[in-house]
Order: structure tokens, then sequence, then C-alpha cells
């Protein structure tokens, strides 16, 4: 059976740094076709990836984007990284090359790379080398300076007792350290629309009694409003639906 790399997808600017020698960096980028030519780009996505992108080493994973004002484009990923990955120059490479003469043709637009690092703390249930889910929650964050603090204390809360109450779903949460405005990208894999993106040990599991004796009387309702009220009121709540393109991913024996 196959298996296929998982690569899927913080606090304010002067907390983090793109430059951190221990953080899990992932890159990304949304990819356009032409009008009409999706078929032409998706197969030569397809034969560069199975000749360039067919090691752990070299790993790339795509996604179609399905809901959204992006719904259509593609987003292609590569991940987990250290830093040091990003010292290499694929501008003078033979795959840069490759996808230069091959991919492009039929490429209508594209938005640049975006780099981004993971935080451990915010996330759960993550193990990039699990094989990818069929589909990926994928929620954009923007945040208000002075209220972001509030944001991540409940993650980090919420992350805790889910981790520590045996909860099934998967979470992944980066913040952009390169190539665009700050943001956070919140990532949560599944396999079905049909389920939940998660279930408890016990079917019984009280999550707001639990979170109120682990962080205080009433701490769910007063935490969840504080993330709420950080959240910028324009744009600063984007969530689209991804769906994985096998054929245009690594695939690992």
């Amino acid at each position: 059976m196959k298996k296929i790399i998982l690569l899927v997808f913080v606090l304010p600017l002067f907390v983090f740094s793109q430059n951190n020698p221990n953080a899990e960096y992932w890159q990304l980028n949304r990819w356009e076709a032409k009008e009409g030519m999706a078929k032409e780009f998706e197969s030569a996505v397809s034969k560069k990836t199975q000749k360039f992108n067919n090691s752990e080493e070299t790993a790339i994973l795509t996604f179609q984007i399905s809901t959204g004002p992006d719904s259509g484009k593609y987003m292609r990923v590569v991940g987990p990284k250290t830093a040091d990955f990003f010292n290499q120059s694929l501008s003078d490479s033979d795959e840069y090359a490759y996808w230069v003469k091959n991919v492009m043709p039929y490429v209508k637009d594209q938005m640049g790379n975006v780099r981004t690092a993971r935080l451990g703390d915010l996330s759960y249930n993550w193990d990039s080398s699990e094989a990818p889910k069929k589909y990926v929650k994928f929620t954009t964050v923007r945040l208000k300076s002075e209220d972001s603090r509030d944001w991540f204390d409940f993650m980090r809360r919420d992350a805790k007792l889910k981790r520590d109450n045996g909860y099934t779903g998967i979470r992944g949460v980066f913040y952009v350290v390169s190539g665009s405005q700050w943001e956070i990208h919140v990532v949560e894999p599944y396999d079905s629309h049909g389920t939940r993106l998660g279930t408890f040990e016990n079917d019984s599991f009280d999550y707001e009694d639990k979170y109120n004796e682990m962080f205080g009387w009433r701490a769910l309702e007063y935490d969840r409003r504080k993330r709420n009220e950080a959240i910028r009121d324009y744009a600063g709540d984007v969530v689209e639906t991804l769906e994985f393109r096998p054929e245009m991913s690594t695939s690992i024996q």
C-alpha cells in the first residue's frame, strides 16, 4: 500500500522569526490554470512531480481549492523543512527549468511562495509521516494586534484539553513568516464531509464542563468571547475546503 507523506497546513511578528533554526517550516503556493487548460496544467504538474519530487526529501503535495474566492485554484505544499532547506537556490536548477518550460505555459496566475512555521502547542495529533486525508478545512485568521494574545490563549487551552482527553481530530496551526501579510493558517484534515472533524474517547464527554474544570469557573464562555473579539472584523476568518489530488502529489512506497 502506498504511503504518501502528509504535507498539509501565530503570535505577533515581534515574537516570531523566520530565522528560527528549531522551527518546523512549510511552504505553499497557489496556482491558477489558464481558462480551458486545467487538464493540461494537471498533467504537466503530475509529470513534473513524478520526475523531480519522488522522494521524502523532495516531496510535494497538491490540493485543489473547492470553496471560496479561490475555488478551482491549486495549492502546492512543501514540508516539513528546517531553516537550512531555504538556503538552496532553485532558480538555476533543472527542476525549476523544467517547470518553466513544461508547466508555466498553462499557468494564468500564482500567488508566490508563502513560508509558514507550525506552532506545536496549538496543534494536536499532527503527524507528517501519515498519509494525507482526502479533505482539509483550511482557515485563514487575521488578528487585531492589540488582542492577538487572547486568540492564542484559547487555542492553546483548547489543544491541551483535546490532547489530554483522547480527541481524534487533527489540527496544525501555522503562522506566516515570509511571502505574505502576517496571518495564521489553521489546518484540519479529514476524510469525509459526513463525519465530525474528531470525537472524544468518551461519548458522553462534556467539553464545556471539562474546560471550566481545567481553566476556571465560566472560563470557556469568557475565553471564546475574547478569542472572537481578537479576530479582525473584515476578512479576519476565511474558511476554505481543499481536496487532495494524489496524482499531482508525491507518492512513496
